[in-house]
C-alpha cells in the first residue's frame, strides 16, 4: 500500500509541475502579446508593466514548479535532518519573497502614473515582503543551533569508524 501511494503522489508531483511550467508558458506568451499590442497602440507605457507583472508571476510559478521538481521528483526521499529541511524553507520563502517584491515594485510604477492615492497596496505588499524577508532571517537565525547540531551528528554518523576514536589511544598506538 505504501509503494502505491508513493507512485500516485509522484505522479501527481510531475503532473502538477508539468501543469505549473505550462501555465507559466502561458503567462509569457500573454506578456509577449500585451506587449506587442502596447507598442503597437502608441501607449506601450502600461502594457509593458503589465507585462512584466505577468513575466515576474509567470518567474514564480517556474521557480516554484522547479522547486516541487527538486524535493519531490527528483529527490524523492524524506528530509533527513533540519538542515535540509532549513535548506528547503529558505529556498521556498526566498522564491516568494523575490515574486513579490517585484510585483510591489512593478505596482508602485504602476500606480505612480494613475494616482498616488493608490501607492497603498502596492506599500503594503512590499511591507509585508520585507517582514516575510525578516521573519525568513529569524527563522534562520533561531534554526542555525539546531542545524549545527545536526551537520555534526550526521557528519559523525557517515564518517568510517576508527578504530581509536580516544587521541590518547592513537598516542599510545604510535
Amino acid at each position: 500500500m505504501r509503494a502505491v501511494y508513493a507512485r500516485l503522489a509522484l505522479a501527481y508531483y510531475v503532473v502538477a509541475t508539468l501543469f505549473l511550467i505550462a501555465l507559466a508558458m502561458v503567462l509569457l506568451g500573454s506578456a509577449f502579446w500585451g506587449g506587442y499590442l502596447g507598442l503597437v497602440s502608441g501607449d506601450p507605457a502600461p502594457a509593458v508593466l503589465d507585462s512584466i507583472g505577468l513575466v515576474i508571476i509567470g518567474f514564480a510559478v517556474v521557480e516554484t514548479a522547479k522547486f516541487i521538481a527538486e524535493e519531490e521528483i527528483l529527490r524523492q526521499r524524506e528530509l533527513r535532518s533540519s538542515v535540509e529541511s532549513r535548506r528547503s524553507i529558505t529556498k521556498f520563502v526566498t522564491i516568494v519573497v523575490i515574486a513579490a517584491s517585484l510585483e510591489a515594485l512593478v505596482m508602485v510604477f504602476q500606480t505612480s502614473r494613475e494616482g498616488i492615492e493608490l501607492a497603498v497596496y502596492p506599500a503594503t505588499l512590499f511591507a509585508a515582503t520585507m517582514l516575510a524577508l525578516v521573519a525568513l532571517g529569524a527563522y534562520q537565525w533561531l534554526s542555525s543551533r539546531i542545524g549545527r547540531r545536526d551537520e555534526e551528528s550526521w557528519e559523525t554518523k557517515d564518517r568510517p569508524r576508527k578504530q581509536h576514536e580516544n587521541p590518547a589511544a592513537r598516542d599510545l598506538e604510535n
